[in-house]
């Protein structure tokens, strides 16, 4: 069985970080500027998270 990078199942917490800034830009109305940003995050959380994850067989 594969061993998690994470102990504990914790999220890092740079990934925390951004969970919390795009959890945040959600509750803002909508805007073309939200849309960016969230663009933004998703790109800074795919690339935090590009590491943690094992490859298929």
């Amino acid at each position: 069985m594969p061993s998690s990078s994470r102990p504990h199942g914790q999220v890092p917490p740079a990934l925390a970080d951004v969970n919390d800034q795009i959890r945040h830009l959600m509750g803002q109305p909508a805007s073309p500027h939200r849309a960016e940003e969230y663009s933004r995050l998703l790109g800074v959380w795919v690339d935090l998270v590009r590491g943690d994850v094992d490859q298929a067989a």
